[in-house]
């Protein structure tokens, strides 16, 4: 009669679990980086101004160059149809976590480098960064969440076999913009249209459903 020995069984068990977290934990990772939130009221209101708020660095290290993120965070808007506020006029309206400036924008990019790393930039032309990025609607983080998503990607501005960029070139804008265009290349591209149709229809609704 066949035994199965215990050891066997003990390996066995491990492997299962092994594979069980492995899964997990791959799970887990394609959730975060996956776009969450209310899309479908994010498609509805296609807001127009967008507030970006000072970039948070949650790094241990405190060196990430939070205004060159937050400058090619604005311009990654720009290109997709959105009107970001200047951050100067941003920063003067700044008051406990929330733009305070009147009229009020319609949403609110909240955004927190949670890694970077750019040690083998000058050497290979690679850079890892980790942000979470958060649209609100409205002007402060009490809004209903339009799109948020946690991105984590490895930039590399080298030759493709492993060789650093030309000398000479301003490695970090250059890295940190391509990362935020990454980031944001899921967000719903504003579309004008759409927009103008949904303030036609509000207007054409009765004063009492408005």
């Amino acid at each position: 009669m066949f035994v199965r020995s215990p050891v066997r069984n003990l390996v066995a068990l491990a492997l299962v679990a092994f594979l069980g977290s492995a899964c997990s934990a791959t799970g887990s990772q394609e959730e975060k980086s996956t776009p969450r939130g209310a899309i479908d009221r994010l498609l509805e209101l296609q807001p127009v101004d967008v507030a970006v708020a000072p970039v948070r660095d949650q790094t241990n290290l405190q060196r990430v160059p939070i205004e060159v993120f937050r400058n090619a965070f604005v311009q990654t808007l720009i290109e997709r149809r959105y009107t970001p506020l200047a951050p100067s006029y941003v920063d003067q309206n700044w008051v406990e976590s929330a733009f305070k400036g009147t009229p009020p924008p319609d949403g609110l990019l909240v955004v927190s480098i949670t890694a970077w790393d750019p040690t083998h930039l000058f050497s290979t032309g690679k850079v890892a960064a980790t942000a979470d990025v958060v649209l609100f609607e409205g002007a402060d983080t009490t809004g209903r969440v339009l799109w948020q998503l946690t991105f984590q990607d490895e930039v590399d501005l080298g030759d493709g076999r492993g060789n650093p960029p030309p000398s000479g070139q301003d490695l970090i804008p250059k890295a940190v913009r391509l990362f935020t265009q990454r980031a944001l290349l899921n967000l719903p591209m504003r579309d004008p249209v759409a927009a103008h149709s949904a303030e036609k229809n509000v207007e054409a609704r009765p004063a009492s459903l408005k």
